[in-house]
């Protein structure tokens, strides 16, 4: 998870360098912020795989399902969490988890932990 956040950070920063020629102090904040909540959005997916595979209503729910659509439910799933922890996490939370890795790990089990139940009953339910 680590490699991808560190693969993916430097990207998106290079990219974003590019679009946010000639704009204000503001859009530099608000571009600062897009950037941690994507490295947090990135995190929680990757964790979201690992805790899928080890929780209850996921094992019960996905036992009939072929692999292919045990893939496409756990994208679902896991898309779930992503889009929710852009709700969860406030810009005070993305600062701290930007300096402090512990705190960012921290921050990324948090959400998935608060989120992944609700999303796999809401996607098995579909």
């Amino acid at each position: 998870m680590k490699k991808l956040i560190a693969v993916v950070v430097p990207m998106l920063l290079a990219l974003t360098g590019c679009a946010a020629t000639g704009t204000t102090q503001g859009t530099a904040a608000n571009t600062t912020n897009n950037l941690a909540m994507m490295a947090i959005k990135v995190g929680v997916q990757a964790k979201c795989v690992t805790e899928l595979n080890n929780n209850t209503y996921w094992k019960t729910g996905s036992k009939l399902l072929t692999e292919t659509q045990k893939t496409e439910l756990q994208t679902e799933v896991c898309s779930c969490v992503g889009e929710k922890a852009t709700t969860s996490v406030t810009p005070t939370d993305l600062i701290v988890a930007a300096m402090d890795k512990t705190t960012q790990a921290t921050l990324i089990t948090k959400v998935v932990t608060s989120t992944l139940n609700a999303c796999v009953v809401d996607t098995l339910k579909n």
